[in-house]
C-alpha cells in the first residue's frame, strides 16, 4: 500500500512538473512575441528603420530569455531592459 501511495505521489508530482513546463513555455513564447512587437513598434515610432528595429528587438528579447527566468520576467522593469537594449543597439549598429 505504501509503494502504491508513493507511486501515486510521484505521478502527481511529475504531472505538476509537466504543467509548469507547459506554462513556462507558453509564457515565454507569448512574452517574447509581445516584447518584440512592442519594442519594434516603439523603435519604428521613434524613427528607426523596420529592419533595424526588428533585429535590435529580437536581440533584446533573446538576451532577456537567456538571463531571466519566467518568474523574473513576470516582474521585469523597464530599467532592467534598458541596458540590454543598449547592448543590442551596439551589436546591431556596430
Amino acid at each position: 500500500m505504501l509503494i502504491r501511495g508513493i507511486s501515486l505521489i510521484a505521478l502527481l508530482v511529475a504531472g505538476c512538473g509537466d504543467t509548469k513546463k507547459a506554462f513556462d513555455e507558453s509564457f515565454d513564447k507569448s512574452f517574447h512575441e509581445k516584447l518584440i512587437s512592442s519594442c519594434t513598434s516603439s523603435a519604428v515610432g521613434s524613427g528607426a528603420p523596420q529592419e533595424i528595429a526588428t533585429r535590435l528587438c529580437t536581440c533584446a528579447s533573446d538576451k532577456v530569455k537567456e538571463r531571466y527566468t519566467v518568474s523574473e520576467k513576470m516582474n521585469l522593469k523597464q530599467d532592467q531592459l534598458q541596458p540590454i537594449v543598449a547592448e543590442c543597439r551596439s551589436e546591431v549598429l556596430g
